[in-house]
């Protein structure tokens, strides 16, 4: 009897796969099956081909300081975008810098001297139109060798006794960042005036709340109004 009722039970499987729609049903599940792991397998090729490049252009700012001889080496760099593209989040995404960074050997330690000049591009605090600012910057760091990585100070990074290069890529980053002030504003013209977009900082007024406004209009304004409104007041 249960033998009957399973041959029974397969044969409607088989008529109900056989029909036109089933089979449709089935065809597109596939479909999409297969378009979904073709789009799985496209994104992990990509993220590891992104990350691989970015590795690779990051090894263009390791100095590896166990095959040179005492004393001073130069070492140049050109900083574009595709250097701040290096870093997750960057404050800055486009500039034209040159970097300079001498290496002086001692049996001791290293001596690692940075001198940035170039310029960024950014945005202005008070207009929010494109600004160009000017970088010059210099510093020291010093490299001392001990048995795990430590940066006991800003200028000192401890590096363990078996590392045999250093990257350069995120000090000059950062020394880069330091050199800029802290509000980016558009300078002022000869006669002392602004030279912000006129236009833009009337449109931006527009949207802050009036001097003498109570405390309860200030406190429903938006919060990104609130910052920019105290960014204007400060100028």
């Amino acid at each position: 009897m249960s033998k009957n009722l399973n041959r029974a039970k397969e044969q409607r499987l088989e008529l109900h796969f056989q029909k036109p729609e089933t089979t449709l049903l089935i065809k597109n599940r596939k479909v999409k099956k297969s378009t979904f792991l073709f789009l799985h397998w496209f994104i992990l090729y990509f993220c590891t081909v992104f990350r691989k490049g970015k590795v690779d252009r990051l090894k263009n700012y390791g100095i590896p300081f166990k095959g040179l001889k005492e004393g001073k080496h130069l070492f140049n760099y050109d900083i574009g975008a595709g250097f701040f593209e290096l870093f997750e989040q960057p404050l800055i995404e486009k500039g034209a810098l040159k970097a300079i960074v001498e290496l002086n050997k001692s049996s001791a330690l290293l001596t690692l001297s940075f001198k940035i000049e170039g310029e960024v591009e950014t945005v202005c605090d008070n207009c929010l139109e494109a600004l160009t600012l000017p970088v010059e910057n210099e510093s020291l760091m010093y490299i001392k060798f001990g048995e795990e990585y430590d940066e006991p100070t800003e200028e000192i990074i401890v590096l363990p006794h078996e590392e045999n290069e250093i990257n350069v890529a995120q000090l000059i980053y950062e020394f880069i960042c330091v050199a800029l002030p802290i509000r980016h504003v558009h300078p002022e013209d000869e006669n002392g005036s602004v030279t912000c977009n006129t236009e833009m900082l009337n449109q931006l007024n527009n949207y802050l709340v009036e001097e003498g406004t109570d405390g309860e209009q200030d406190d429903d304004m938006d919060p990104r109004w609130a910052a920019l409104k105290n960014l204007m007041d400060n100028k």
